[in-house]
């Protein structure tokens, strides 16, 4: 019981008053790093599973395993809300010690996540031919995806009740429980992938079956987690009633508006790229796949280290502390640069072996070396405007990462039409880290605006 219990990591961050001393690496790097790990499992699962299908013998599977992918972060990175939303209502009750907030702070959300992934489940036929229809793979692409799909769409209620219960459980601040949940089901959805491909032949849907397992083996540990502070939660006649009003479920809705708006223009921006890459080919679109999910490690990385700014500037800007926000900034873009430092050298010296790693059919490794250094060109350009986007988030300032992410869109499309037609697959990936460089330059011109926000909250 003791390795799910309640953390303080150590660090002055949830006491009351004014921080006594000014913010320090080790304070900052206690509470970034667990945020880092916890993180970056989240893309791991479509990393492995393109990993592994990269290992089979004909690039169709790479690309009809990259094609469900983006189908089902189209459909749940669009309520990745209801972590962010949860974790903060939860730790608000955690702070109000307050036996019916602390309640409703998970049901509420709870049940918004059973609506949605039970209009999934209904929705999934009509939403699988409108997809199909709107990236026009091969035919063959598209049988291997339905079996892909058809699987693991079983698994969207848990994995949005696997937010909600992440999100609670990290308002409660039991950290360590959620990279348990997290780190032990990738784990086992790399063995049982493994398992189910190369041990039982089962082809692309071994990996989907991994996958859903894997899911329903994290709801399982999430709720334990949850079982073992049992008594934080209640379910009363009162809490019944509470849970019967409409106002609550919309406000919560209507808070993260700028939120969804926000993904909906990097999915967008993704399907785009997508739709880019299929148009060429399998094996472009293959090959794409295999570069874009390590990118993809990359940037959950980077939004760890977001989610620890968000921490810190919100609680300088709850406290109206103008130095704690200069602290963070400067502290947290001096640790993301040696980051970016770090990940450069890795990559120069051994991108091959990763990418060796993520596939080993002959012509999609060799395509994928040929477009290989835009895995270094993609942090330098993208690092600080995900790492802002966290601070933006903190103090509440989340109009700015909307109307970024606008721009971004109208560029992206732009882009793509000016860039493609001479330069080929460069021209998408060109789009690509240029669009990520633009974010990163409007969110830094937004910093006075967010400075100014600390004086109008005095």
């Amino acid at each position: 019981m003791k390795m799910f219990q309640e953390e303080h990591l150590g660090v002055p961050l949830f006491c009351e008053g004014k921080m006594e001393e000014r913010l320090t690496y080790k304070d900052y790097l206690k509470v970034t790093i667990p945020f880092m790990i916890s993180t970056v499992t989240q893309p791991l699962l479509g990393a492995v599973n393109t990993g592994i299908m990269g290992h089979m013998d004909n690039a169709m599977y790479i690309a009809a395993v990259a094609l469900g992918v983006i189908l089902f972060n189209n459909m749940y990175w669009l309520f990745g809300f209801l972590r962010v939303a949860t974790t903060v209502f939860s730790a608000q009750a955690l702070g109000e010690q307050s036996k019916e907030s602390t309640s409703l702070s998970f049901f509420r959300p709870l049940i918004i996540a059973l609506f949605i992934s039970a209009a999934f489940i209904i929705g999934y036929p009509w939403i699988f031919d409108y997809y199909a229809s709107f990236m026009h793979p091969d035919p063959e692409v598209i049988a291997l995806m339905a079996d892909y799909t058809d699987i693991l769409i079983w698994g969207a209620p848990f994995v949005l009740v696997n937010y909600v219960t992440l999100g609670w459980l990290m308002g409660q601040m039991m950290i360590r429980a959620t990279m348990i949940m997290q780190i032990s089901m990738n784990v086992l959805n790399i063995a049982l992938s493994f398992l189910f491909v190369f041990g039982f032949d089962f082809g692309v849907k071994g990996v989907a079956w991994a996958s859903l397992i894997s899911q329903i083996y994290a709801f399982l540990v999430g709720l334990g987690a949850m079982y073992l502070v049992r008594e934080r939660l209640d379910l009363t006649a009162h809490i019944w009633n509470a849970l019967k009003r409409v106002k609550p479920f919309l406000s919560i809705m209507k808070v993260n508006t700028d939120l969804m708006l926000r993904t909906f223009c990097l999915l967008t921006i993704n399907n785009l790229f997508a739709k880019a890459g299929s148009a060429m080919g399998s094996d472009v679109l293959a090959t794409n796949a295999v570069i874009l999910e390590i990118i993809f490690i990359m940037a959950y990385f980077t939004d760890g280290q977001a989610n620890g700014v968000s921490v810190f500037t919100g609680k300088a800007f709850g406290k109206r502390d103008l130095v704690l926000w200069k602290d963070t900034l400067k502290i947290s873009l001096q640790c993301l640069a040696v980051f970016v430092v770090i990940v450069e050298i890795v990559l120069g010296l051994f991108r091959n072996d990763v990418i060796m790693v993520m596939t080993s059919v002959p012509e999609i490794y060799t395509m994928a070396l040929e477009y290989s250094h835009y895995l270094l060109l993609y942090p330098i350009c993208a690092a600080v405007g995900l790492l802002l986007y966290g601070m933006y988030n903190g103090i509440g300032q989340t109009a700015s990462i909307r109307n970024m992410m606008f721009i971004a869109v109208v560029f992206f499309v732009g882009m793509q039409e000016l860039l493609i037609p001479p330069f080929g697959n460069d021209g998408v990936w060109m789009t690509y880290v240029l669009t990520y460089l633009l974010e990163s330059i409007i969110l830094v011109l937004f910093l006075p605006l967010a400075k100014k926000r600390f004086s109008l909250a005095v």
